[in-house]
């Protein structure tokens, strides 16, 4: 692995030349490229405002850059749409869905809310959704599966928990999935732009992306993945004009939806996001998956470290290294009164989530000079 690049990479998020930025998992730093790309677009709309050929080339854009979003999650470019966030996203699939009488989904109860809320939302379809225990910021395979029975018809979870930065392992639960005809929903929010996934090895049957965290762009656009299978399955309860074959002829009312994922699309999109989103998956995909994981579980492993030699730090966990991530909690004494006010006037951006943890997000863009000024400032805070 070329650790170049990503001291290279690094040099085009200017925050970084004044904080150690380790609070990806609230919201990801933008590029340069990214910022260009969008500042760009509106410096254009502001100047010349926009005609039909103009908007017509947005959807063109759109329609170029699905290519790219599959390539980030090996899917194919008919299987993707595009929302504003996940919550909508995950939507699609949750109204849509037509399972069994008494039938059950299953999440955990370090989800991300718009995961369970999804699913409470259809309690009146008589859809009951189980939620399965954590203990010590992790939800083991035998848990996750304990809750399983004859009337599970899918298992809803996020990828990483962003409430403990515990990473499920999709490609065991994606093959139990697939072996027992359960659907696999998954968030991937928490994770796309710096680990791993694969909807076709991980057998993800929905995934649903917001891309202001780790693909490093701003709030308002994200995408959704829905196999050509699942796609079958679907009773779409919301339909708008540019989920039509044809978006653009207008001549006659004809409702004739796509046969590809954009279907789900309800009408024109953020175009300032999509350029940042664009240009932020060039980035990643020029980067390497393989290798942008490798990186960021190596920072990690460092960080773990570190917890090892500090005193009074611990972590929560700690997770074996194929449940870890970019994000892990430590712990510091509660005497100490940090808040997130404190880490950033001493040039330390990340969360204090309780009276006793901070959580700390790593991507490629840090090194372990960033880790380090956390745990240098740790080390000398007496609160």
């Amino acid at each position: 692995m070329s650790i170049t690049k990503f001291t290279e990479a690094r040099g085009k998020y200017p925050v970084l030349e004044k904080y150690a930025y380790l609070d990806t998992a609230t919201t990801g730093l933008i590029s340069e490229e990214s910022f260009n790309s969008m500042s760009g677009f509106l410096e254009k709309r502001y100047r010349e405002g926009m005609d039909i050929p103009d908007y017509q080339a947005n959807w063109k854009f759109a329609d170029d850059a699905r290519s790219l979003v599959g390539e980030a999650i090996n899917a194919g470019e008919d299987e993707i749409f595009y929302a504003d966030n996940c919550s909508a996203i995950l939507n699609v699939f949750s109204t849509g869905v037509k399972p069994e009488e008494g039938a059950n989904v299953i999440t955990t109860d370090l989800s991300f809310p718009s995961t369970p809320y999804t699913w409470m939302n259809q309690a009146g379809k008589g859809i009951e959704t189980r939620i399965a225990k954590s203990a010590g910021g992790q939800v083991p395979w035998e848990t996750l599966i304990s809750l399983v029975d004859e009337k599970t018809f899918a298992l809803s979870l996020c990828a990483v928990e962003n409430t403990s930065g515990f990473r499920h392992d999709l490609k065991r639960i994606g093959t139990f999935c697939r072996e027992n005809n359960i659907y696999l929903a998954v968030d991937a929010t928490q994770c796309i732009g710096a680990l791993e996934i694969d909807v076709q090895a991980m057998n993800i049957d929905f995934l649903a992306v917001s891309s202001y965290k780790w693909l490093n762009n701003v709030f308002g656009i994200g995408f959704g993945y829905v196999s050509r299978e699942l796609m079958k399955g679907i009773d779409q309860q919301y339909a708008g004009w540019v989920g039509n074959k044809d978006r653009f002829d207008h001549s006659r009312i004809r409702f004739d939806l796509d046969e590809s994922a954009r279907r789900y699309e309800m009408g024109g999109l953020n175009w300032i996001g999509l350029h940042g989103m664009k240009e932020a998956l060039e980035n990643y995909l020029s980067l390497g998956k393989k290798e942008t994981e490798e990186y960021i579980l190596g920072l990690t492993r460092y960080l773990y470290k570190k917890v090892e030699d500090a005193r009074h730090i611990g972590v929560v966990g700690p997770f074996q290294e194929e449940n870890r991530s970019g994000i892990t909690y430590i712990q510091y004494p509660p005497e100490w009164r940090l808040n997130d006010g404190i880490l950033r006037e001493n040039g330390i951006r990340a969360h204090v989530a309780s009276g006793n943890q901070i959580r700390v997000s790593v991507h490629f863009y840090n090194n372990t000079s960033d880790v380090d000024r956390l745990f240098d400032f740790l080390d000398t805070y007496k609160g």
